[in-house]
């Protein structure tokens, strides 16, 4: 499940920012083809140089497919992943794993030493999820790159990315929890500062853990995009290209760092399916991400509903440890047995509000859609075959049912972008 969906608590919270590497594309959507159909997924024409995939017949029933599966494997991760966590509570595994890690005896590396623990059970109980949707399925409609070999060295790098980097959080949590009356409000002030240190090092330490990322080698075209960074006001910007297609087929682009490395991210797959100008309204898309300050927009936001989250499950979690101390073998919340009850009360949480959240990302993709038209100087067609491409590539449904799009999406539906900017070309 998506980055240890229920590994700690520090994934839950940093996750919101240190993902907030925003991206052009919508979320893709959802069930298995035949081989036949995988097959058809490879078949390319050529035109301007940029490879395309129209949107045929076929691959429409497989979009419609695709997305069908997607809409029903959120629910599928969502209560595998509380039923994990339930089931190292009401067997007593959390209350033993503490046990276990009291050998270290000082406080903090007791803590580590849970949490590692902790996190390497649940990534082997999940791992059959994991490797069918991460895998499987992207293998069956032709997107998965990666030996299984491959694919699981990457999910074994993001297993150990949190046993290192989940300690300090999670030690300060539990540290303010019992000393604190209003830890969750002291706890999501100091989570800024760890946020920002992670925005700031992921582009450079963490995710070419992953991908190799290089200067655009098309020196043309990154004079193009430098002229139109230029244009917008941003000065120390990098334009890389990451390898992508190493891992996946899908295509996309991003924008994510802060101060000396913030950076534009193109995939690879990206540069060969888009023509220059459709290339160009990605990147002055991406620009007005930076112009706009939506990462910093994001991580105001992230903060606001950390501390509501924690808040509440400050003010509901208490009657549920009373209820059932003696199968949980723990008795109060500032216990580090406990973080399994906390991360189902936040993944309730998170799956609750998080219309509220996407609506409010979906505003900010819609800004940047119009400053991309702007900047770029692109027809409205242009954008419009841009966003066709992302749907085709991706089976990314272009007109989801609007409950799905409320719930999930943190994209516009590609259907009305594509309107959108039309209609912006014709102002």
């Amino acid at each position: 499940m998506k980055a240890l969906f229920a590994a700690t608590l520090v994934f839950l919270i940093l996750c919101s920012s240190l993902s907030y590497a925003d991206s052009v594309n919508s979320q893709p959507s959802g069930s298995t083809p035949s081989a036949a159909d995988s097959v058809a997924l490879q078949s390319t024409t050529e035109k301007g140089g940029a490879t395309e995939y129209p949107l045929t017949p076929e691959r429409q029933l497989q979009l419609r497919s695709y997305a069908r599966f997607v809409n029903i494997w959120r629910f599928v991760q969502f209560f595998v992943s509380i039923g994990l966590l339930a089931l190292l509570l009401f067997t007593g595994l959390s209350a033993r794993f503490r046990d276990w890690a009291g050998v270290a005896r000082r406080k903090f590396w007791v803590t580590w030493l849970y949490l590692a623990i902790v996190m390497v059970v649940l990534y082997l109980l999940e791992l059959p999820f994991d490797y069918y949707r991460g895998f499987v399925v992207e293998s069956q409609y032709g997107f998965m790159n990666q030996t299984g070999g491959e694919w699981l060295l990457d999910t074994l790098k993001s297993l150990g990315l949190g046993i290192v980097f989940g300690i300090i959080p999670m030690w300060f949590f539990y540290y303010l929890i019992n000393r604190v009356k209003r830890w969750w409000l002291v706890f999501s002030i100091g989570a800024i500062p760890l946020m920002i240190f992670f925005i700031v090092v992921a582009p450079v330490f963490i995710m070419p853990m992953f991908n190799k990322f290089e200067p655009l080698k098309d020196k043309q075209l990154e004079s193009e995009i430098l002229m139109l960074a230029n244009k917008a006001g941003i000065s120390g910007s990098h334009v890389y290209e990451v390898d992508a297609s190493k891992q996946s087929s899908k295509i996309n682009a991003y924008v994510t760092g802060l101060f000396g490395t913030k950076r534009i991210v193109l995939y690879d797959t990206l540069i060969k399916g888009f023509t220059p100008d459709e290339i160009k309204f990605v990147m002055g898309h991406e620009m007005g991400h930076y112009v706009m300050h939506h990462i910093w927009w994001g991580l105001g936001m992230a903060i606001v509903f950390i501390v509501f989250m924690l808040w509440l499950t400050d003010r509901t979690i208490h009657p549920v440890i009373t209820r059932f101390r003696t199968r949980f073998k723990f008795d109060r919340l500032g216990d580090i047995a406990s973080l399994p009850l906390v991360l189902i009360f936040l993944s309730v949480f998170s799956f609750v509000f998080q219309p509220v959240s996407n609506g409010l990302s979906r505003y900010f993709e819609n800004q940047s859609d119009r400053y991309g038209m702007k900047i770029s100087g692109v027809s409205g067609e242009t954008a419009a075959t841009a966003f066709e491409k992302l749907s085709a590539y991706n089976l990314a449904d272009p007109d989801p049912n609007p409950l799905v799009e409320f719930w999930f999406y943190d994209h516009p539906a590609l259907k009305k972008r594509i309107e959108a900017v039309r209609v912006l070309a014709g102002q």
